[in-house]
């Protein structure tokens, strides 16, 4: 797996301040990044190739982010990512 390119593809979403938020733009824009990420590198991503990418991605952007709490976001969005990448690759879409 290119990290760079899934960081490359995820970043336009991340680097956003509310990148995190439940906001309906902040999930267009996760929609949006993660599309481009199985438009480049298939639907078959997994689950540790996004939390590593997302981890350094926060590290980078968001540096102040209190560790447990950017923990728990790169968990909660890396298990999203991998189950919408498992659903359209199981039903080939």
């Amino acid at each position: 797996m290119n990290i760079e390119t899934l960081k490359t593809t995820l970043a336009p979403w991340l680097k956003v301040d509310t990148w995190h938020t439940s906001h309906p733009l902040d999930d267009e824009r996760f929609h949006r990044a993660l599309k481009s990420a199985f438009d480049s590198l298939g639907t078959s991503i997994a689950l540790d190739d996004f939390r590593e990418a997302l981890e350094q991605l926060v590290k980078e952007h968001h540096p102040n982010f209190q560790a447990s709490y950017r923990d728990e976001c790169v968990e909660k969005f890396a298990q999203r990512a991998e189950n919408i990448g498992s659903y359209l690759n199981d039903n080939a879409i």
